[in-house]
C-alpha cells in the first residue's frame, strides 16, 4: 500500500471511530462537565472538528468555523471558559460531516508527490505528518470521549473498528441514519 493511500485509510478509521463514540449518545451529557477541570464532549468535539477545519483551510483558504468558535475551542483555554456552552452541537456536527467531507476529497485528488511537500507557508511538517497527527490528535481524544460515556453511565462504543473499508462503509451508513433521525435532540 502505498502511503498516500495508507494515511487515508489511518484517517477514515479514525474518522467512523470518532462519530461512532458520539452515536446514541445521551444529550444531556454532551456539555455537561464530569469534573470542573475537565473539558465536557461538546468542547472535545468542537476541539477536533476546528483542528481538521484548520487544516482543510490549507487547502482551500477558508475556515468553515467562526473566530468564536475556534477561539472557544482552542488548546489551553481556561475550563471556566468552558462551562457554558455557548454554540449549538448539531450545527457542529453538521459542520464536522462538511469539513471531513470535504478534507477526504481534496486527500484523495492530490498527487502522491503532494504528500511530501509542506501544504502551506504557516506550516513547517509535510502533508503525511499532518495527516498522521490529526489522525492520532482525534483518535487520542475519542478515547475522552468513550471514557466520559462510561463515566456517565452512558456507555456504547468501544474502539477501534471499521478497519476495514467495508465495515467503515456500513458503519457510516448506519452512523449517518442515526444523525438524520436524532440530531434535532442535539441543540
Amino acid at each position: 500500500m502505498k502511503q498516500k493511500e495508507a494515511l487515508i485509510q489511518e484517517l477514515e478509521v479514525v474518522d467512523i471511530n470518532f462519530l461512532m463514540s458520539l452515536k446514541n449518545i445521551d444529550a444531556r451529557i454532551v456539555t455537561k462537565q464530569k469534573q470542573k477541570d475537565a473539558n465536557h464532549i461538546a468542547w472535545i468535539v468542537g476541539h477536533c472538528v476546528s483542528h481538521m477545519d484548520y487544516y482543510l483551510s490549507y487547502h482551500t483558504g477558508n475556515k468553515i468555523l467562526s473566530s468564536d468558535e475556534r477561539e472557544y475551542y482552542a488548546y489551553g483555554v481556561s475550563k471556566d471558559h468552558v462551562v457554558e456552552y455557548p454554540f449549538s452541537f448539531q450545527k457542529l456536527i453538521d459542520n464536522y460531516l462538511k469539513i471531513s467531507s470535504d478534507y477526504f476529497r481534496i486527500l484523495e485528488k492530490l498527487p502522491v508527490e503532494e504528500f511530501d511537500k509542506i501544504p502551506h507557508e504557516n506550516q513547517s511538517e509535510k502533508l503525511s505528518d499532518l495527516v498522521h497527527r490529526i489522525s492520532l490528535h482525534i483518535m487520542g481524544h475519542t478515547g475522552q470521549i468513550v471514557l466520559l460515556r462510561r463515566m456517565f453511565n452512558n456507555p456504547f462504543w468501544d474502539f477501534v473498528g471499521g478497519v476495514s473499508e467495508s465495515q467503515r462503509n456500513e458503519l457510516r451508513q448506519g452512523w449517518l441514519d442515526w444523525w438524520k433521525k436524532n440530531k434535532k435532540e442535539y441543540i
